[in-house]
């Protein structure tokens, strides 16, 4: 905590994000850590991996950590990230922005455009915590909704009864 300027000031993406997250599954609050992250955020989107950025966004909504700066730029960036992105962290990255209330329309716009690659690639548990998340904001997405749709056998056949429920809440949610 006390050399967390440094840390991330001069710390590797993943070096942080693996902090971050760590501090997240503990349960550890680290104010100044957070605080760091976000005041670097524009490094640290720019130089890090999708999974750096996603793992950092899921600790800052894990632990209710509000990080404006870290979101919109994550937000500039989306087109990229989508692109780079596995099917889970993008679930974790509109999962985060859900939980924290942030809305982030290029993102999900994106989301929307690869959604094809996404429900195809995707686990069920990640469908679900993307769709949840564009409900829980209000984000309709006729595509995605459409491939989930279309894909809904291999759902029911692979995934787990909560993230069965979430997708449907969601649909239901949304009309």
């Amino acid at each position: 905590e006390k050399h967390s300027e440094r840390f991330v000031k001069e710390g590797k993406p993943q070096s942080i994000a693996n902090t971050v997250w760590a501090c997240a599954e503990l349960r550890v609050e680290s104010p100044n850590l957070f605080a760091q992250v976000e005041k670097h955020a524009e490094r640290f989107v720019k130089e890090g991996k999708p999974q750096n950025i996603s793992n950092t966004v899921w600790a800052c909504a894990k632990l209710g950590v509000e990080s404006p700066n870290l979101f919109a730029q994550v937000e500039k960036h989306a087109e990229h990230l989508v692109k780079e992105c596995n099917p889970q962290e993008i679930a974790n990255t509109v999962w985060a922005c859900a939980k924290l209330g942030v809305e982030s329309p290029n993102l999900f716009a994106q989301v929307e455009k690869h959604a094809e690659r996404f429900v195809k690639e995707g686990k069920p548990q990640d469908i679900a915590n993307t769709v949840w998340a564009c409900a829980k904001l209000g984000v309709e997405s006729p595509n995605l909704f459409a491939q989930v749709e279309k894909h809904a056998e291999r759902f029911v056949n692979e995934g787990d009864p909560q993230a069965l429920a979430n997708t449907v809440w969601a649909c239901a949610e949304l009309g």
